[in-house]
């Protein structure tokens, strides 16, 4: 093993010192202030030559396989007397070393994290408001990274939650222009609830005229049930269609409507019924807007499956639902930064229409502020340090 000694003006230019030098397989032994600056110690593996290699080029005698005696004889010392290592042996070394170098790892993260905080206190806190509020590690680093600079401490303790809000999309609830609205959304994503919403905030401004509900399911038990239902509590026109096909085919009896809502099947993982139902939509007689429902509740990966099944159907905006089931708003956030899909409502309660209303990204996120404190969670700072560390480290 190489050991050596680093000095450096402080950690990162260390750090760098340490990764030209020694590589990236270098682990950190020790660490002290110095001076105006940091000593580090830092270790890597010596190249030795495994027992192939130095078989290979320490004899070159050809060793009959037929005759050991011959061959013994014919092996250098310092080759006879390496130990012999048995399979089991070797691989209880390599987990002894993965093991190690893990630690080491979590090691050199801490190091580069407290060293980011003392250098960017500011960009550290935010780090660590924005995790707590469950905010994605690369969204919180980005937010982090666009803080200006020369920030004064009570400007500061803002800035971060005025970008994440300033970089959050939204749009013109689609109902005000009329139209056609198809509600997208996986099962018990809040979809038939929103669709009642809507129609009831249509009848509140515009009355019943020109307001029909359509139903597009075949495999929901009820769905037609339910839309009937619907219709007559409302006084307003409802219809069902058993697939898109036959939607498609009666979609021209819709075209004198002012405001068509479509309830379509629950998301799944079928790309082709995907397909079908976007040609079926493709035919509305009137402007359509898809509105893709992402309920909070939900979490990250299972967000990111629903973008990536409603892909096909190209959803242009979305409706954060089931705000008031959610314990942190931390992963939809994410979600809706990370696809820039436009949110348009916020749905934060059962009541309808009261607990809908237009979104608006300042909203959403003193909205997840508030739900992280009223939950009392605290970031401990030694998750900080493994989820912005080895980053920290990578990008010194």
């Amino acid at each position: 093993m190489k050991i050596k000694q680093f000095l450096g003006a402080d950690m990162r230019d260390a750090l760098r010192q340490i990764r030209a030098e020694l590589g990236a397989d270098a682990v950190i032994l020790s660490t002290r202030s110095v001076g105006q600056g940091v000593e580090v110690s830092a270790a890597c593996d010596a190249d030795v030559p495994t027992p192939a290699a130095v078989a290979t080029t320490a004899s070159p005698v050809a060793i009959a396989a037929n005759d050991a005696a011959s061959a013994a004889a014919q092996v250098p010392a310092s080759i006879a007397a390496f130990p012999a290592i048995s399979a089991a042996d070797q691989l209880s070394m390599s987990e002894e070393l993965r093991t190690l170098r893990q630690l080491l790892e979590r090691q050199l993260a801490a190091f580069a994290w407290n060293d980011y905080t003392r250098r960017e206190p500011l960009r550290a806190r935010a780090l660590s408001e924005l995790t707590g509020l469950g905010v994605a590690r690369d969204v919180a680093m980005q937010v982090a990274d666009a803080l200006p600079t020369n920030l004064d401490a009570e400007t500061a303790q803002q800035a971060h939650l005025v970008l994440l809000s300033q970089r959050i999309a939204v749009c013109e609830p689609p109902e005000a222009s009329g139209g056609a609205v198809a509600l997208l959304g996986a099962a018990g994503s809040g979809k038939t609830t929103m669709l009642a919403k809507l129609a009831l905030r249509w009848l509140l401004e515009h009355g019943n005229d020109g307001l029909s509900i359509v139903t597009i399911d075949d495999e929901h038990i009820g769905a037609g049930e339910q839309a009937r239902s619907l219709g007559r509590l409302l006084g307003v026109p409802s219809f069902r269609f058993a697939n898109g096909a036959e939607f498609a085919a009666a979609a021209g009896r819709f075209a004198s409507q002012e405001f068509v809502l479509i309830d379509t099947p629950a998301l799944g993982a079928d790309v082709a019924a995907a397909a079908e139902l976007r040609a079926a939509l493709a035919s509305a007689p009137l402007p359509l807007r898809r509105l893709l429902l992402l309920p909070a509740s939900a979490q990250t990966g299972v967000l990111n499956e629903l973008l990536r099944r409603a892909a096909p159907l190209a959803p242009d905006c979305c409706a954060v639902t089931r705000c008031d089931e959610a314990a942190t708003l931390g992963g939809v956030i994410s979600t809706l930064l990370r696809s820039g899909l436009p949110v348009a409502y916020l749905s934060d309660g059962p009541r309808i229409p009261e607990d809908l209303r237009p979104a608006r990204g300042h909203q959403l996120v003193a909205r997840a502020v508030e739900l992280t404190r009223a939950s009392g969670a605290s970031v401990d700072p030694e998750l900080l340090a493994q989820q912005f560390g080895g980053q920290l480290n990578a990008a010194a």
